[in-house]
């Protein structure tokens, strides 16, 4: 897909707060200029490797390691509440 091709069409995904938080700590380093163009490389990605039904270890990591950063905030959360009904 062409990079300078225009874009006319949209879709629209709901995403938890920390989900979002994730994407715009992140999006950088994969070398998108912001959570859209991070969201259409990943989906770009999903499309060329459709063929292949087995991920690689890759994307398994990288899906673990977002479920653990939510964890983790999901936690600090919780231990920041407890601290305030103690």
């Amino acid at each position: 897909m062409a990079e300078l091709e225009h874009k006319t069409k949209m879709i629209s995904i709901r995403l938890s707060e920390v989900e979002l938080d994730f994407l715009k700590s992140r999006y950088q380093e994969y070398g998108a200029r912001n959570v859209s163009d991070l969201a259409r490389m990943a989906l770009q990605g999903f499309m060329c490797n459709s063929s292949n039904r087995n991920h690689d270890l890759s994307h398994k990591l990288a899906g673990l390691e977002i479920r653990v950063t939510a964890l983790e905030s999901q936690l600090a959360t919780l231990s920041e509440w407890g601290k305030v009904t103690s």
